[in-house]
């Protein structure tokens, strides 16, 4: 495994450069953070827990592993944020997909099933909602900004300029191509939902990176970006299967709409199909994309060489 080109940057450029991308990212998700307690919008939702991660990637790129401890609480803080609202984005997800399905719909009665699925979907989120929010609001957001405040203003100086920044970013990448080999050899739901969840974490350090001043990095998080749309299409499938098998399997469902049940059943089979073709062209492009790197690595390590020797 060859290690992630590193630019010339000097000690205290990258030291700065750390400080103000965690400050940038600290207000970002501060300022959704109160947002959510206000607003339900999907968006709103989504960018929340958006934030959430590109702030711990930002906290773990300032944070040396030797003091990975001082910084522990307040990963796990972002990380339940997220999950408060985990279900609620893929409440979103499963709603948005159902709308369009509802205006695709070519007769009556299966437009009168997805609007059932629609109200019952709407019902399970604004539960989730207030759940979520009784979640955040258990936090003393004024304490977290301060201890992430505190943890940036004593950001040590990178002893080696950005080589632990590329370390860890290499740990990403090892990470992200072991799912892939998992996800090519055995395609199912939770390979796939790992490599997904790899790529996610490799795409948030890899922007950290290049907002750092890593231009080397970016054609991997362009390349990245546009797999994990895919990706992300693909689990919002997923996801309202599983929607549609709690929906029918309530209590006297299939009995009393059988008719409804199977037309569900038959869009959900359609569905699935087309994942099929999803994957297989995800894994595709992923493998090209690890490819590319590869060369691109071995190219910016021989500049290096020669600028060596």
């Amino acid at each position: 495994m060859h290690a992630l080109p590193a630019e010339s940057i000097n000690g205290v450029s990258v030291k700065t450069k750390l400080s103000k991308l965690a400050r940038k990212r600290l207000e970002r998700f501060v300022t959704l953070f109160a947002k959510a307690l206000v607003s339900e919008t999907p968006e709103t939702i989504h960018d929340l827990r958006v934030a959430s991660r590109r702030l711990q990637q930002a906290l773990r790129l300032a944070l040396p592993r030797s003091k990975s401890g001082a910084s522990r609480k307040l990963v796990r803080m972002l990380r339940k944020v997220r999950r408060a609202f985990g279900t609620c984005r893929n409440l979103d997800a499963s709603i948005d997909l159902v709308q369009k399905k509802l205006e695709a719909a070519t007769t009556a009665s299966l437009r009168q099933s997805w609007d059932t699925v629609r109200l019952w979907l709407e019902q399970k989120r604004a539960t989730e909602i207030e759940d979520g929010r009784a979640e955040l609001r258990r936090y003393d957001v004024i304490d977290f900004i301060a201890r992430v405040q505190a943890r940036i203003e004593n950001i040590d100086q990178p002893p080696d300029g950005v080589g632990h920044l590329w370390e860890r970013s290499q740990d990403a990448l090892t990470e992200w191509r072991d799912a892939l080999v998992s996800a090519k050899e055995d395609p199912q739901v939770q390979r796939i939902h790992a490599f997904r969840i790899a790529g996610k974490r490799l795409r948030y350090r890899a922007e950290s990176l290049a907002e750092l001043g890593q231009s080397s990095v970016k054609p991997l998080v362009e390349g990245l970006k546009a797999l994990q749309n895919d990706l992300g299409d693909w689990h919002d499938r997923s996801v309202l299967r599983q929607y549609i098998a709690e929906f029918i399997g309530r209590p006297g469902v299939l009995a009393e709409e059988p008719g409804m049940c199977r037309a569900l059943l038959l869009e959900m089979e359609r569905e699935k199909q087309r994942d099929h073709a999803t994957v297989n062209d995800v894994i595709a492009r992923a493998e090209k994309l690890a490819e590319d790197w590869t060369e691109l690595t071995l190219k910016e390590e021989s500049v290096e060489e020669s600028i060596k020797g």
